[in-house]
């Protein structure tokens, strides 16, 4: 008798590879004076065999995704490193990510304010984290292993950085999906 497998397409395989069973970060956490709810999570995995890092989005309470994508409301931005990247492949791929997701008018609108949060970021390594906090009274806050690194004004700002993960064509779709609590 000859049994017939069906192939996974390498896309589910991912997808698979990359959902976790279990919770990988709090559903409640206060960062920067404020208190945030889990509305995501997900483990960004590469080509499929590289864990890179596991990400949480969490917004203020009685915010949902819609306030995120047009930042009317706090939310937090977390990662925790799953091995070392340099600060290059980071800058690389955020700008990569902007330039898909962005016209030319919106990118030269925050240029300046990108190679300022360009210029703060830094290589991470295995444990490390680093967030992006947006409070509309204060901007977008990077920290790096819970120090604040900068700040950066403007609502504009957020609602454009941010579409490096939760653009149309953001870094991974599943991503997105996941984090924005759609997954």
């Amino acid at each position: 008798m000859t049994r017939h497998y069906k192939i996974i397409p390498a896309m589910l395989l991912l997808a698979i590879s990359s959902a976790s069973g279990s919770e990988l970060f709090p559903q409640r956490i206060k960062v920067l004076d404020q208190s945030f709810v889990k509305l995501g999570e997900y483990r960004y995995v590469y080509r499929f065999f590289f864990d890179l890092y596991e990400v949480a989005l969490f917004t203020e309470s009685g915010a949902d995704a819609e306030d995120v994508l047009k930042a009317n409301r706090a939310f937090h931005l977390q990662f925790h490193y799953l091995r070392q990247i340099d600060k290059a492949i980071i800058l690389k791929s955020a700008d990569r990510m902007l330039e898909r997701n962005l016209s030319e008018d919106e990118r030269s609108i925050i240029a300046e304010r990108v190679a300022k949060i360009n210029e703060a970021y830094t290589g991470v390594g295995e444990g490390d984290r680093s967030s992006l906090t947006y409070k509309p009274s204060t901007g977008t806050t990077l920290c790096i292993n819970d120090e604040p690194v900068i700040t950066i004004e403007g609502k504009d700002f957020a609602e454009l950085y941010f579409r490096i993960w939760l653009g149309e064509e953001a870094i991974s779709q599943s991503l997105k999906e996941n984090l924005l609590g759609r997954g």
